[in-house]
């Protein structure tokens, strides 16, 4: 699913513009353009991001062919980003997976990529055109809003893992089976995994507060 966003400089929002449009967009100044790249091959989004934005052959391959564990890239006029959501299933094998999040983030553009469907994402999207404040303040502020969404996930989902434990605790106790024992490695995996990358995701987070990127402007900092 490909959509693009815009938002003009007197304020004017369309969604599910055209990507036809894109280049014309891009050309004008003083607005906000948000494309979301969401379940695309990379045969579709790599032109995209070759022709319409001229985004180095190595910050493209980042984004569509490696999996990383969180990073920053500076590429002076823009940045690219890479952080994880994540999603807790108790009846999944792992039970808690996590979802690489791209970004390449400009003065007035914002452009994310993601393989899986981001429910996170989503209601930023639909939120839009309800509240002007998630796009009037511009591109770094909108990817804000993103992170903070994704940030959120992580605690309903540690808050429906330590349900999960409590429940472990009382069948390990009450009646133990293999299926129990199952569970338990598996949310294991998944707890190993987010280990790896809270680290290094806490430490993007801390680059874009503290380091001076000309496309974060000093206000949003914090």
């Amino acid at each position: 699913m490909i959509r693009l966003l815009h938002r003009d400089r007197a304020g004017n929002v369309r969604k599910n513009v055209p990507l036809a449009e894109l280049s014309r967009l891009l050309r004008l100044r003083g607005g906000l353009i948000w494309l979301d790249l969401a379940g695309e091959s990379p045969e579709v989004c790599e032109p995209i991001l070759r022709q319409a934005f001229g985004f180095h052959p190595l910050a493209i391959d980042d984004a569509l062919q490696e999996s990383h564990i969180p990073k920053l890239d500076d590429w002076g006029d823009y940045l690219y980003l890479a952080i994880h959501a994540i999603r807790y299933d108790a009846a999944s094998d792992p039970a808690l997976t996590t979802h690489e999040f791209d970004a390449f983030l400009g003065a007035d553009y914002l452009v994310t990529h993601h393989d899986d469907p981001l429910p996170d994402v989503d209601r930023v999207w639909d939120r839009a055109d309800r509240d002007d404040r998630y796009i009037a303040s511009g591109a770094d502020h909108l990817y804000y809003a993103l992170a903070d969404e994704i940030i959120l996930g992580y605690l309903r989902s540690v808050e429906a893992v330590d349900e999960t434990i409590e429940r472990f605790e009382d069948a390990v106790f009450a009646r133990p089976t293999p299926t129990v024992l199952e569970q338990v490695f598996s949310l294991k995996r998944g707890l190993l995994q987010l280990r790896r990358i809270v680290g290094p995701q806490r430490e993007v987070f801390n680059k874009l507060a503290r380091d001076d990127f000309g496309v974060i402007d000093k206000r949003d900092r914090a």
